[in-house]
């Protein structure tokens, strides 16, 4: 029986089909959830389409994956496999992360440079045994224990968009008890080496969950730090604050 599920909420055929091919490279069984999103019809956010599936989940690992992953190696699913082995019920794991106290991003991935096709490292190799414990994780490869992903689904009211959903996780998992009532969860970057077909980047879509995520977690976090973003919780919460109330003033009466 299969360990773990990788689930992908796809909208470009091209990418989806290169990346099962390099699924079925690997020397792990697993099992495969698609979720078909061409022209955002069924879904609005990849929160929401992750949280349709994740009932339908029967192993004890799951994994989700952009649609333009590719596993180069064919044990790349089997060690991302062992490496989850190594951790608790309400950790997260991903191939990509960040620390407060580093610039580097913790990866072993190599992104594709779109004009060159050049082959570039997203970061650093994790260091303690394969493992980096991060505060933050890149979406492109990430997962955990289904049980975990089942108890405390995507948060679809911050994350309501295509952006930030794994930081979101990583820091509730940070921030609350977990499933057995204990410490809260750990966030892991490790080393699998994988290709990312894409260079990240952020637009207006991405810096409005960045201030969705801040408004939530500001009571928890004082700064918070993603692979793409950097910003204190506490200057961008009262600013939100400040510009609603002169928006509710100036429009009171109109």
């Amino acid at each position: 029986m299969s360990e773990i599920t990788v689930i992908c909420c796809w909208n470009n055929e091209q990418q989806y089909s290169d990346f099962v091919n390099s699924l079925n490279m690997q020397t792990l069984s697993y099992e495969l959830i698609s979720i078909d999103n061409r022209n955002n019809k069924a879904f609005a956010s990849c929160a929401a389409a992750y949280n349709s599936v994740i009932n339908e989940v029967k192993t004890k690992y799951v994994v989700y994956s952009h649609q333009d992953i590719m596993l180069n190696l064919p044990d790349a699913l089997s060690r991302f496999v062992s490496f989850l082995s190594r951790t608790n019920n309400d950790d997260i794991l991903g191939v990509a992360g960040v620390r407060l106290d580093s610039e580097i991003c913790f990866s072993n991935i190599l992104h594709v440079e779109p004009e060159t096709g050049e082959l570039i490292p997203a970061g650093e190799l994790p260091s303690d045994n394969g493992m980096t414990e991060c505060f933050t994780l890149d979406e492109c490869f990430f997962g955990g224990h289904t049980e975990h992903f089942k108890a405390f689904p995507f948060n679809e009211r911050i994350c309501n968009g295509w952006h930030l959903y794994a930081a979101e996780a990583c820091l509730r998992t940070q921030s609350v008890r977990n499933t057995a009532g204990g410490e809260a969860g750990k966030v892991y970057a490790c080393d699998v080496p994988l290709i990312h077909n894409s260079i990240d980047g952020t637009n207006y879509a991405f810096y409005r969950q960045f201030f969705s995520l801040c408004r939530h977690y500001a009571k928890h976090f004082p700064r918070i730090k993603t692979t793409c973003t950097d910003g204190k919780t506490d200057f961008l919460h009262r600013y939100i604050r400040i510009v609603h109330a002169a928006l509710k003033y100036k429009f009171a009466d109109k």
